[in-house]
């Protein structure tokens, strides 16, 4: 049971890998400053609850970016 535990955790990892390589670092980054630039347009819309729903997106793209780059330095 373990190992298909550790199986499955492989290849959720070589799957996640397959993706993430196919996007250029400056993605992440720029998706990263679209959303705080969105959530500030929602701000002023005066749709609070939007703005705080796409506001909280920038730190998950930027962790993206670096556990990517971490874990696959070499590209």
């Amino acid at each position: 049971m373990a190992s298909d535990a550790g199986n499955q955790t492989k290849q959720a990892q070589e799957t996640y890998f397959e993706f993430t390589n196919q996007v250029p670092a400056e993605v992440w980054y720029w998706a990263a400053l679209g959303s705080i630039a969105l959530s500030a347009g929602f701000k002023l819309a005066g749709k609070d609850n939007w703005a705080l729903f796409v506001g909280q997106w920038p730190p998950t793209f930027l962790i993206l970016a670096v556990f990517h780059k971490m874990l696959r330095p070499q590209q």
